[in-house]
């Protein structure tokens, strides 16, 4: 069964858990064979179905398949080059786990989502952010007596990055228009070959944009000149 297929099923059923069911295991079967689009498709009415069943039983496990759903549909959209789609998805998620309180048995889950949430942020631009929610699932980790070897590693990547990277995409300036500027870029480059030599096109295309809005920005090969990209 495709997604279209699993989507007008979905729709013609009588509850929101049968829904959730339903889609939720076609994921789960069909993990290793879908694409981020395919994702994105399932994930968007899940997350919808997920918000309303919370907000009807706002209990913990409700709470979880909510921002499970959210933290998911972001990954994806970041994956589909749609970042800017991720973010108030991962503002969302966020809001949520402060709601709930920092128990022993709580500290598992947040430390996990955390973790995603952080990975989310690293590979959407926002390393501050993304440093932050590695931090917060580093006391998390402590708290339950987890090994903390891979939020250390985290934390080591974005504080001592391999490439260096213009200091202005940590400012807010940038970070206050670079959603903006990754849509325009999506819908000016989405036609166009993901081949060798794409970065390149990418990073002109991004600088002449992020300088409508004022902002200078020096692109990873003007950073890195002796590193080899394609």
């Amino acid at each position: 069964m495709d997604t279209s297929a699993i989507l007008k099923q979905a729709r013609d059923l009588a509850t929101d858990e049968e829904k959730l069911m339903l889609l939720a295991g076609f994921i789960g079967e069909n993990m290793d064979n879908l694409e981020p689009k395919d994702f994105i498709l399932l994930l968007t009415p899940l997350m919808d179905i997920t918000r309303r069943i919370y907000e009807q039983n706002p209990v913990q496990d409700t709470l979880s398949d909510y921002v499970v759903a959210l933290v998911k549909l972001a990954e994806n959209y970041i994956k589909d080059e749609q970042g800017w789609q991720a973010t108030p998805l991962l503002f969302k998620a966020e809001e949520l786990l402060r709601l709930q309180p920092d128990s022993e048995e709580n500290a598992e889950w947040k430390y996990n989502t955390y973790c995603q949430i952080g990975e989310c942020y690293y590979t959407n631009q926002r390393r501050l952010k993304a440093k932050e929610a590695y931090q917060l699932a580093l006391l998390y980790a402590k708290s339950a007596g987890l090994d903390t070897e891979e939020c250390d590693y985290n934390l080591q990547r974005i504080e001592s990055p391999t490439l260096k990277y213009d200091p202005v995409e940590d400012t807010d300036g940038y970070l206050a228009v670079i959603d903006e500027v990754e849509r325009r870029l999506y819908k000016k480059l989405k036609n166009q070959p993901r081949g060798m030599g794409f970065c390149f096109e990418y990073w002109s295309a991004k600088r002449d944009l992020l300088a409508e809005y004022g902002i200078e920005w020096r692109s990873p090969g003007v950073m890195n000149p002796r590193v080899m990209f394609d």
